[in-house]
């Protein structure tokens, strides 16, 4: 199951999540809060894109995301 992240603006007045922590590192959390994945941020810093492409191959069925300590997604949305 694909992990949903809540990080993408969809119009200019929502707040921009991303942007403070987009060059934090990434880390993926099992329903156990064993860490799965974890990956240092890319030169640029993280999009909805690269987040989604990232973790594209976890198979686990309870994942929470992270940026840093910062919650920005998981497959329980």
């Amino acid at each position: 199951m694909a992990i949903c992240f809540i990080v993408d603006r969809e119009n200019p007045r929502e707040p921009d999540i991303l942007g403070p922590i987009a060059h934090l590192p990434l880390t993926v959390a099992d329903a156990q809060k064993n860490i799965v994945f974890d990956m240092a941020a890319p030169a640029d810093g993280w999009t909805q894109f690269l987040l989604e492409a990232a973790t594209a191959h976890l198979e686990f069925s309870e994942l929470d995301a992270f940026l840093g300590a910062e919650w920005v997604g998981s497959t329980e949305v």
